[in-house]
């Protein structure tokens, strides 16, 4: 008897200790392929908003990333406290770093470390979005850095709330320091390292909130977009419908540049959370690997979603749409500090 209640007083004890542990974006579980979905309880996404882990590269315990085979790779890799410590597939050149599928152009003014920390971040996304898509490509990408925000909206024709402009293998990228000192370089390579594949390696186009969706949810944008959110929530319900995210997505950019910032955020927030919905709800990564294969090898895109999920994509969508189910821990989201360390 004594042992039950000892047992159950320690129980008792550890629940606060574990209940405020998870209080942070980047202590929630991390994103596999064979993670346990759903991976986070509705209190947990209240306490901490929805996973980020983007940002640890930047603290003081990050230790450098390792592969299968032991060589390192991501943040840290090449380059150390502004130090080169180089890589044998590494090429310097001035305006241009090479790199594994990257080539980087920058204005040449720039030295080593501060052009190769995004390439670092590069790498970092393509030894892991492949494995989480279940997909893969064997082209070049091409990053033009421009030199400061009014060349990136010149060059890209978009605003800053938009990181890229991604056209084949080639892309716009919005300034590095930029993303840098805005804490999102992390999301952003990781975005665009999975907008690429999917663009390259599909025959057919996802529905837009599917794309979009998985861009944001594979780049744990979450906590950030909920943070959006913020600014147009006094207005009204700031969710749109799988239909209107289409159109929105679709429609290209607004050249109203408020309405064009507004609208693109709530749409991509929209998808996040369709996503959301279908992978943590829905069968997790492997469900959504099992189609995006599928699709891959040339199944259609209805006969593909009936085979894994049961459903054609309108019904799908119809599913997992945002405004129908609202926001997982609802009323309760609110604003993260997801670039702060616990």
């Amino acid at each position: 008897m004594k042992a039950t209640i000892a047992i159950l007083l320690s129980l008792v004890l550890l629940v606060p200790v574990l209940a405020s542990a998870q209080t942070h974006c980047s202590q929630l579980p991390d994103l596999t392929a064979d993670a346990s979905f759903p991976r986070c309880t509705e209190s947990q996404l209240v306490a901490a908003g929805f996973p980020d882990h983007k940002h640890a590269h930047h603290w003081y315990n990050w230790e450098v990333l390792q592969d299968a085979q032991g060589q390192p790779y991501g943040p840290g890799s090449m380059c150390q406290g502004k130090v080169l410590k180089g890589h044998e597939d590494l090429v310097l050149l001035p305006g241009e770093k090479h790199f594994g599928q990257f080539k980087l152009l920058h204005n040449p003014g720039y030295k080593d470390c501060d052009m190769v920390a995004f390439v670092e971040l590069l790498d970092w996304a393509n030894h892991e979005v492949p494995e989480l898509l279940g997909l893969s490509i064997n082209d070049t990408l091409t990053v033009l850095n421009p030199d400061n925000t009014q060349h990136y909206k010149e060059q890209a024709g978009q605003g800053v709330w938009r990181f890229y402009k991604l056209r084949g293998n080639e892309v716009t990228m919005q300034p590095y320091p930029v993303l840098l000192a805005r804490t999102l370089e992390g999301h952003a390579a990781f975005m665009l390292v999975t907008d690429w594949i999917l663009s390259q390696s599909l025959p057919q186009k996802l529905p837009l909130w599917m794309h979009q969706g998985l861009v944001e949810y594979i780049g744990e944008d979450g906590a950030h977009l909920v943070n959006y959110m913020a600014e147009f929530r006094e207005a009204g319900p700031v969710l749109f419908s799988a239909p209107l995210v289409d159109a929105i997505l679709a429609k290209g950019v607004d050249p109203d540049e408020g309405a064009d910032r507004e609208n693109f955020r709530r749409a991509s927030y929209s998808a996040y959370l369709m996503v959301w919905q279908l992978i943590e709800n829905e069968g997790g990564l492997l469900a959504m690997q099992d189609f995006l294969a599928q699709v891959a090898s040339g199944a259609d895109l209805d006969e593909a979603s009936l085979s894994v999920y049961g459903m054609d994509l309108a019904q799908m969508a119809d599913m997992v749409d945002a405004v129908r189910n609202g926001e997982p821990a609802g009323k309760a989201m609110k604003r993260q500090v997801p670039h702060k360390q616990p």
